[in-house]
């Protein structure tokens, strides 16, 4: 007798097959790797280390592989150090916004009724704004700092999580061992978070993947206005905001961070175009 697959074990089997979502993985290994054992890999500290002499070193100066800022500061060490404060920020994101979201949907849809319309109005208000805008307006409000840029992404985040878990609640909650459950007088607590949310769990992944990679783009995008953490320290939207006026004369200021954002979110992206392959049941074999 074959031994029947788990699920888990057949979306696992599924993804393996899938080169570009490999590829993905590879690349955002590297790059999370890279950033977290910096220190293996530059001697130079990405903020204390200026040179005055040294000012905009082309790539490809020795001791410098990446060149150096108009401070003298070592691109290569910004970038890494950078990278930290980039992608810890855009898992942060994803993973406050799909606490909030999932356990909103999975509230709606389960009990339905007034509660239901009260969280997908206000759900739908959020979403009817620019998500710049309000995220802008946020920090306007809290300040600058990586932890309000957490706040603030997440506050505009979370709706498209609801929603998503809303439809797959309102899909599951009539099937038989819900109503079963229903039956035994378990606590709908339990019914929720034991029965119904396990099962929605694949769009949820799928969903978490690709919000990294937004949220990634957004708070580069709010450092890159000044909105974000301080203009000292390393990070690829702040590198971005300090090379723009070099953009004639040292290009390769905006050029390398902007590369780094782009591969990481291309990265993130095949993992969850991967994920959401995987988790398709009209793609199993």
């Amino acid at each position: 007798m074959v031994p029947a697959k788990s699920y888990w074990s057949d979306v696992g089997r599924r993804f393996l097959k899938n080169r570009i979502a490999l590829l993905g993985a590879l690349i955002l290994g590297i790059i999370v790797f890279m950033c977290a054992a910096a220190p293996l890999f530059t001697q130079y500290d990405p903020v204390k280390d200026m040179v005055l002499g040294d000012m905009l070193l082309p790539p490809g100066t020795p001791g410098h592989i990446l060149g150096t800022d108009d401070y003298g500061r070592d691109i290569f060490s910004r970038l890494l150090y950078g990278g930290r404060t980039s992608v810890l920020t855009g898992l942060s994101v994803a993973i406050v916004s799909a606490a909030v979201g999932v356990t909103l949907g999975c509230i709606s849809g389960y009990f339905g009724g007034i509660i239901d319309n009260l969280i997908m109005r206000f759900t739908d208000i959020m979403m009817s704004f620019p998500f710049l805008i309000i995220a802008i307006a946020i920090m306007a409000a809290l300040g600058s700092s990586q932890k309000n840029i957490v706040i603030a992404l997440a506050i505009v985040s979370w709706p498209r999580f609801a929603r998503l878990t809303r439809g797959q609640v309102l899909s599951i909650k009539t099937q038989e061992y819900v109503e079963s459950a229903n039956t035994a007088g378990y606590s709908d607590m339990r019914i929720m978070f034991n029965h119904i949310l396990p099962n929605c769990m694949g769009p949820i992944i799928v969903q978490l993947t690709l919000a990294v990679g937004s949220a990634i783009l957004s708070a580069a995008s709010l450092n890159f206005l000044g909105l974000g953490v301080d203009a000292s320290l390393p990070d690829w939207g702040v590198m971005l905001n300090q090379g723009r006026n070099y953009l004639q004369t040292a290009s390769y200021l905006t050029t390398i961070p902007g590369i780094a954002i782009s591969l990481t979110v291309l990265a993130v992206n095949w993992i969850g175009d991967g994920l959401r392959d995987a988790f398709d049941p009209r793609l199993r074999v």
